[in-house]
């Protein structure tokens, strides 16, 4: 059997159907549909049923594509172990990653490891909502979760931090915020919840509260919620990396900086599929996010004591 032709199969069972599978391999569907029946022809079999809304593969065409998947690992890791024996790297590998993370962090990097790999082409999708690592095309996700999936590989890179900002602006027209419960007759900012309230535990050391606070402002974008807190609209609720600049420039001043919120996730991880082989070039950008990633000093933030806000009326005469 061609290889190519069983390529082709894989294709069209991870896209679903012909259309989306010729899109991905920037051909038509016609060329798509023609390899399909010259497959068939070869197994003497059909390969693919047509169900309302996409194409599923029959009993021997769901037994090809599982033997395909690892036909085609094996001569994608033959190549990687050819170009490792050159110590060349090269490949096209696909990324997603988190807006925030990635416009904060990761963005810069990506642009460094490929002036440092011109062989390998990067595709790279910022989204916060990717979740079919195969239905999108990914081969490396990054992810904010406490909670890895567990369908997924999940390579625990390092811890992240949460802490709550504001401006100066902000709080020199704000009463002092000495105790989390201050937080209530505050304007926070934060990502949407199914409701307008939310609750936030924040721990500082055994403690523990669990505060239910009104959302004056939702956004999945972080770099957008940065730019609230910034602009002097409330207080946000942000992962530390994305802060560490504006805090050391006094942009911006951590509230509460003694107690620690919980936010989205605790650790990033990178997420890949067990039933892949990483390519060598997806191997060698996995290595140097890592690099790169634990060295994310998302604490480094400084540790300062809780500073008093300047009641209302001193502000005024400042």
């Amino acid at each position: 059997m061609d290889l190519n032709l069983i390529r082709t199969l894989v294709d069209i069972v991870d896209a679903g159907n012909l259309s989306e599978a010729a899109r991905r391999r920037d051909v038509t569907r016609s060329q798509i549909s023609k390899e399909l029946k010259n497959l068939e022809r070869q197994v003497g079999a059909t390969l693919l049923r047509r169900t309302t809304r996409k194409l599923a593969p029959t009993e021997q065409g769901r037994t090809l594509y599982e033997h395909g998947l690892r036909m085609l690992a094996e001569v994608e890791s033959a190549r990687a172990a050819i170009d490792r024996l050159g110590q060349t790297v090269r490949g096209h590998v696909r990324i997603s990653i988190p807006t925030g993370l990635g416009e904060f962090f990761v963005g810069p990097r990506l642009l460094d490891f490929q002036r440092a790999h011109p062989e390998v082409s990067l595709r790279v999708l910022f989204s916060n909502r990717v979740f079919d690592l195969i239905g999108t095309e990914i081969d490396i996700a990054l992810r904010i979760t406490s909670e890895p999936p567990l369908d997924q590989v999940a390579r625990r890179i390092c811890a992240i931090r949460w802490g709550l900002y504001a401006a100066p602006s902000y709080l020199a027209g704000h009463a002092p915020i000495a105790e989390p419960e201050d937080l209530a007759a505050c304007v926070v900012l934060y990502v949407p919840g199914p409701e307008r309230h939310f609750m936030m535990p924040m721990h500082r050391g055994a403690q523990r509260r669990d505060l239910r606070l009104k959302l004056n402002l939702q956004t999945e974008h972080f770099p957008y919620l940065r730019s609230a807190v910034l602009a002097g609209t409330g207080i946000g609720l942000l992962p530390r990396y994305a802060m560490t600049d504006d805090v050391r420039a006094g942009r911006a001043v951590p509230v509460l900086p003694q107690w620690e919120p919980e936010g989205l996730g605790n650790a990033l991880y990178i997420l890949t599929m067990p039933d892949r082989h990483p390519s060598h070039a997806a191997v060698a950008v996995m290595d140097y996010l890592r690099e790169v990633l634990a060295s994310m000093d998302d604490g480094d933030v400084p540790d300062v004591p809780d500073v008093p806000a300047a009641t209302p009326s001193s502000a005024a005469g400042s």
